[in-house]
């Protein structure tokens, strides 16, 4: 449980409350949501910024509409891992001997991209006129070791998915493998993206359009979400007949995994399968828009190899 928590957000019997002066606002009892809840408060308040806390709630709020919503959650839960640690100290106060020491003990992945968002806050202090020293997060010659994930969905599982999914997730989960499209691209789809020529996607990573032509099998799943839908609607909508959040599609993802029996897999080693089970590099690398095959063949190319015995 969080202890060291940043200004004028206070834990009280177990809940989180923004106070200013004498009001007291209950934000839940959930510290991520509180959080997030407090970046976007802090982050609209004049006030002169001079904690790392506050500087990381108006960097996150600056940046929420020039950088994809992805990156934004990516940030915000990056945010809940550094104030705790930093949080109330002054921007000057941090040194990079602390910077590297905290990824030293993250020991992992999160602890490089969140050294990362420190970085980038920084610069953006510095730009801002904020803050006017060296950026004590940048040029860390300390990384911590990352290996690509090396994931192959069989299709034995992507069947036991498939077969564990509610029915609107069913051809979803088929369409997303046919077509490789990232969670973003996909929850971003309307029904308006579809013409005779095929499917129209602008890419939200690289900005790249790409064009996805018909199959027999592709028309009938795009049918099938469709449900005789029309106009600008969302092509996968919730329960409430709502376009998916992304925090919301990460919840419905994990508990259709367990459904499924199947702990390790994340929605994206789907994209990998596509990737792999291509006929050629070079189709993998046109159906997943990658400008550089390298990074298909590095990443995306996750299938174990077929290996004939001697003899």
């Amino acid at each position: 449980m969080p202890r060291d928590l940043p200004p004028r957000l206070h834990r009280k019997h177990g809940a989180y409350y923004y106070v200013r002066g004498h009001v007291w606002t209950h934000l839940g009892r959930d510290y991520g949501q509180a959080l997030r809840t407090w970046a976007e408060w802090e982050g609209r308040e004049a006030a002169p910024i001079r904690t790392i806390a506050q500087a990381l709630a108006q960097y996150i709020a600056d940046s929420a509409d020039r950088l994809q919503p992805s990156t934004i959650t990516s940030y915000r839960d990056a945010m809940k891992q550094l104030v705790p640690v930093f949080g109330r100290m002054p921007l000057e106060a941090l040194r990079r001997d602390h910077v590297y020491e905290y990824v030293r003990r993250r020991g992992n992945v999160s602890g490089n991209r969140e050294r990362a968002l420190l970085s980038a806050v920084y610069t953006w202090a510095l730009n801002a006129g904020i803050y006017a020293g060296a950026n004590p997060a940048a040029g860390l010659r300390y990384r911590n070791t990352e290996r690509p994930r090396q994931r192959y969905v069989t299709d034995v599982e992507l069947a036991a998915l498939i077969t564990a999914a509610w029915p609107r997730w069913k051809p979803f989960l088929r369409f997303a493998y046919l077509t490789g499209l990232r969670q973003g691209d996909l929850l971003r789809l309307r029904l308006s993206d579809a013409s005779e020529a095929g499917i129209t996607v602008r890419t939200g990573k690289t900005g790249k359009t790409i064009l996805i032509g018909w199959s027999d099998e592709l028309r009938v799943l795009w049918g099938d979400m469709a449900r005789s839908r029309i106009g600008a609607a969302p092509l996968l909508i919730n329960r409430d007949g709502e376009a998916y959040t992304s925090s919301g599609f990460r919840a419905s993802w994990r508990k259709l995994k367990l459904r499924a029996g199947i702990g390790d897999v994340h929605f994206h080693d789907l994209r990998k399968k596509t990737g792999s089970d291509a006929d050629s590099l070079t189709h993998a690398a046109q159906l997943l828009a990658h400008e550089d095959e390298g990074t298909t063949r590095k990443h995306y190319r996750v299938k174990p190899e077929a290996i004939r015995p001697i003899g």
